[in-house]
């Protein structure tokens, strides 16, 4: 027989949304229920209901129901007389599944990954998989989840002696110029007849592909049993994986018995050193490296929970043209996907395992489920070089009390085993500590902090910036992180409220023993919200991945290129609809244009965001004047300036040289929709997406900021999945094909069909000309 085969198992599922009796069984009648494909997340295509229980936590959008996923299917001839397991990614929530009416498992926590074993179960012929997805219970998330098989699935066949699922274990103990030591920890599974002398044989693959070192071992594994080897080589002058060069390596590892090849599993890892130095911070490499992050919830605005790859690389390459070089995954498990990017594009991760413990959906399921969620989690994502911290939860309940530290101590304690090359965080929130701190003392603060951080490896810290120094003061030896800060308000003196427009960054340049920032939160997410909302809204990038002005201002602080941004403050406050609970979140509102028909004449007020020396303003071709940088310590250049239609240009320099500029320009009225993607070559898979961009622009190209005209979009050759213009508040459903466009500018999400050819994009507003897009669809031979 030959060695393993792994297929993507996401198309040609039915699904039915209610709960139908008997849906489990192989006869049970599907044959109206509706084709799709996974990842497939039922709740965002339904209408936006304010009064769904939950409400805007769930952005009122519905998922307290069952869905139903059945997939009739074959064994392959090639994999017939192997183990066959189904590995699901995430499915939420509270999965079951059954194989030809067999009941197989239930898993109730939705964001870890599970694999079932289907051998047992399986016949000749026809099989049917039926998996019931029940949202139901209640509460639930604090935060949208989505609902289904919102992740991939893939199927994976085995030979009886095989390498287990997550089974290899690679670490690099040992660093230097000349070598880097390479150990290796194997997992063997004989569910074969006999027992099996074999031999194992590891092979590291440098980036270039060239074989660098083989390791070998023998091992007899007994039928039934699984069995864990250590394997020991080197790397000669390795390539250090790092934020500015990702590389990766890979260990091939093959399992040989009786002359032939049984199985061959393959574990990319990385080569890297991560210290953290109790005085001096966090290295990375022997480099002092500050984590300049941002904190993600799962959900890609208008697609939902169901992950698609693309979506996700596209808010990754924003990200990292920001300046982000870390990301904490908020408050979960996420799609192994996004670690995959995270290992290839050069960001350092907290990976998160849960939010609450003993509250909201998972209070009743703690007890049962923690270690093998937390199991599962750690084996899957532990060769990551990307991950350099697990966090075992967030603002958990009783904080501070000896239920909650006895459960710390035994999460951490089960990380350390399971990994002990990484250390262990858990998030605290600020306001859930000893009441007589209301008076403003401090001592009583620290001493209640003192006590959490003696349970973990990292004090991980949510918006308390502000006493940074007296928990250093009285923990000398505990590194602080700011698992959670506000994007432009930093903590004041001694109280749980009082705020600054103070970026919290600039106490994690102050002190080394501060690592780092994570700004909550990175992008606008769905939930966690009240209605008309359906999100929150003070993420640096809006539910599009269009930026907002905000994020100049953390791009003037993390980034090494030069640049320079103006951003126009809307004086008539905050943004519309802000749930005032969320107010320390929010920036006072600015945009980017140069229309502003009810200030001409009068004073406006504009910052510019830079990280050169000066900034000179230019205004209709005549200068404003230049500002030093260092005379504003918030690092926020404020202008007044009185407003007339024309240009206004920022010019950054260093000394005398230019180093770059930055316009806007009136527009005038739209005379036409432009249509941008990130991409126009797609394969026809049924699956690949692109996002296009419509803008409304005037004459010259410029884009009209004011206009809200609604733009319709008609599709062929392929799908319309999304559209979205980064309003919050907007009732327009995200299925469909309208979507009016908010400071000009609107996105919709178009999928590739199965026919190789073109697929056309039309776009069409009243009164003015249609616009067109073509995109090539290419052959697609990837099985799914």
């Amino acid at each position: 027989m030959t060695g393993r085969s792994v297929r993507l198992w996401n198309r040609e599922w039915r699904f039915a949304l209610g709960n139908y009796a008997g849906a489990e069984k192989p006869g049970f009648p599907d044959d109206g229920w509706r084709e799709l494909s996974v990842p497939h997340d039922w709740s965002i295509e339904q209408a936006f209901d304010p009064y769904m229980p939950g409400g805007g936590f769930q952005a009122s959008l519905p998922r307290w129901t069952v869905g139903w996923y059945r997939k009739h299917f074959e064994v392959p001839t090639e994999d017939r007389g192997k183990r066959i397991y189904l590995q699901f990614d995430g499915v939420h929530h509270n999965s079951e599944v059954w194989v030809n009416g067999c009941f197989v498992g239930k898993h109730p926590y939705g964001y870890v990954s599970f694999c079932y074993e289907l051998t047992p179960y399986l016949q000749d012929g026809e099989n049917v998989l039926a998996v019931k997805v029940d949202n139901t219970p209640m509460p639930a998330d604090r935060w949208y989840s989505g609902s289904g098989i919102y992740r991939k699935v893939q199927w994976v066949a085995v030979n009886p002696l095989h390498v287990a699922e997550w089974g290899t274990f690679i670490t690099t103990p040992r660093i230097t110029k000349v070598a880097a030591e390479v150990h290796a920890r194997i997992t063997l599974r004989n569910q074969g007849e006999r027992a099996a002398e074999c031999r194992v044989v590891t092979e590291l693959i440098d980036p270039a592909g060239e074989l660098r070192d083989t390791l070998e071992s023998v091992v007899l594994v007994q039928q039934g049993e699984t069995v864990e080897l250590e394997q020991e080589g080197k790397v000669d002058h390795p390539r250090l994986w790092s934020i500015e060069s990702p590389s990766l390596y890979k260990a091939r590892t093959r399992i040989e018995w009786e002359g032939s090849v049984r199985d061959e599993a393959e574990t990319s890892f990385g080569i890297r050193d991560i210290c953290f130095d109790h005085e001096k911070g966090f290295f990375l490499n022997g480099v002092p490296t500050k984590l300049k992050g941002v904190c993600l919830h799962h959900d890609l605005g208008c697609l939902g929970a169901a992950y698609r790859d693309e979506a996700m690389e596209r808010r990754l390459i924003t990200l990292k043209e920001m300046g982000v070089n870390a990301i904490r995954f908020a408050h979960n498990p996420m799609a192994p996907e996004l670690l995959d990017w995270c290992d290839r594009m050069g960001f350092l991760v907290i990976n998160e395992a849960f939010d609450k413990w003993k509250s909201l959906y998972y209070e009743h399921l703690f007890e049962e489920w923690w270690e093998r969620d937390l199991e599962s989690l750690l084996l899957r994502d532990r060769n990551h070089p990307s991950v350099i911290l697990w966090s075992v939860g967030n603002e958990v309940e009783k904080q501070g009390q000896p239920s909650m530290l006895a459960i710390l101590r035994q999460l951490v304690a089960f990380c350390r085993k399971l990994d002990p090359t990484r250390p262990v965080t858990c998030a605290l929130e600020p306001h859930n500590t000893p009441i007589h701190l209301r008076d403003g003392s401090i001592e009583g603060k620290v001493e209640h902090t003192r006590g959490l951080a003696a349970e973990m490896d990292i004090l991980g810290l949510n918006y308390q910036e502000q006493w940074y120094e007296a928990y250093r003061e009285a923990m000398p030896s505990t590194l602080l992180l700011g698992t959670e800060t506000f994007p432009y308000y930093r903590g004041q003196g001694n109280r749980v409220k009082g705020y600054l427009p103070l970026n919290p960054w600039f106490d994690v340049e102050k002190h080394d023993y501060v690592i780092g920032q994570f700004v909550w939160a990175g992008i606008d997410y769905l939930g966690e919200s009240v209605y008309p909302s359906k999100g929150w809204s003070s993420g640096l990038i809006d539910t599009c991945g269009f930026r907002k002005s905000l994020s100049y201002l953390q791009e003037s602080l993390w980034a090494e290129r030069k640049m320079v941004r103006i951003a126009v403050l809307a004086e008539n406050g905050k943004p519309r609809h802000t749930p005032s609970w969320t107010m320390h979140w929010q920036a006072p509102e600015m945009v980017e244009h140069w229309n502003h028909p009810d200030y001409t004449g009068r004073l406006i007020r504009l910052i510019t965001f830079t990280n050169c020396e000066t900034v000179e303003l230019v205004v209709n071709g005549e200068s404003y004047g230049t500002r030093r940088l260092a005379d504003y310590p918030d690092r926020m250049i404020v202008w007044h300036l009185p407003y007339g239609p024309g240009t206004v240009k920022a010019i950054g320099r260093t000394g005398d040289r230019i180093e770059c500029e930055h316009e806007l320009e009136t527009a005038g009225e739209s005379v036409r929709v432009r249509l941008s993607a990130d991409r126009l070559t797609l394969p026809a898979n049924g699956a690949a997406i692109a996002h296009v961009t419509a803008e409304l622009v005037d004459a010259a190209g410029i884009r009209v900021p004011l206009e809200e005209k609604e733009v319709t979009f008609t599709l062929s050759g392929g799908e319309i999945i999304g559209v979205d213009n980064g309003d919050l508040t907007s009732d327009e459903p995200y299925r469909g094909c309208k979507r009016a466009v908010r400071g000009g500018r609107c996105l919709v999400v178009v999928q590739a069909g199965t026919i190789p050819g073109s697929m056309r994009l039309q776009a069409s507003l009243a009164g003015l000309p249609p616009a067109e897009l073509q995109f090539t669809l290419s052959s697609d031979e990837e099985p799914g």
